[in-house]
């Protein structure tokens, strides 16, 4: 047989030692070594990776501290969730062990969760970050409704959207709202 090496991307940990967590049927789980693992049966190895990482982030600390999650497994388990648990083409962890900057996870808790910020990450662009209604009017774009469907689903004025639409161009770079749409699926807000 004469197979054809296609060039294709292949999610981190499926063929590398780079590591992508993600959550799944409501369990912390990763992909590393070519094998998915529950978070019980993590390698000794990406335990410490993510141990010495929380160690090094006091603001994360202090936050699963307030939240009142005393138990180091759960506090890990909630920091991998809130940090890294969206499944991407990224890896958490690249290949010479780095731990990546946090990325946007849309928990479900956006908005109304105390810990928002010091734990997890906002959404970061071109020319700053995006405020948690900023962040609700881009999903609402997304989705393709217009700017007085958008008005009414978030409770806001027609100057107030017209406001958070030019700082999202801003933030951005981009002028077109076909264009914050794309922005919308990037960050899997849609």
């Amino acid at each position: 047989m004469n197979l054809i090496d296609h060039k294709q991307i292949l999610p981190p940990g499926l063929m590398d030692n780079s590591a992508e967590f993600f959550i799944h049927e409501h369990e912390v789980k990763a992909l590393y070594k070519g094998r998915v693992w529950k978070f019980e049966e993590f390698p000794p190895e990406l335990i410490e990776i993510i141990d010495n990482d929380m160690a090094s982030n006091p603001k994360a600390m202090k936050a699963l501290a307030e939240w009142d999650i005393t138990d180091s497994g759960e506090q890990m388990r909630q920091y991998i969730a809130c940090r890294f648990g969206g499944f991407d083409n990224n890896p958490d962890i690249c290949l010479d062990g780095k731990v990546q900057p946090a990325e946007y996870v849309d928990c479900g808790r956006r908005g109304r969760c105390a810990y928002e910020g010091k734990l997890c990450s906002s959404i970061v662009l071109e020319n700053g970050t995006l405020t948690k209604k900023e962040i609700e009017v881009l999903r609402q774009i997304g989705l393709g409704l217009l700017d007085k469907e958008i008005c009414e689903v978030l409770g806001i004025a027609q100057d107030t959207l017209r406001s958070h639409k030019d700082s999202l161009c801003l933030k951005s770079g981009l002028q077109r709202k076909a264009a914050l749409s794309v922005l919308a699926y990037q960050y899997k807000l849609i």
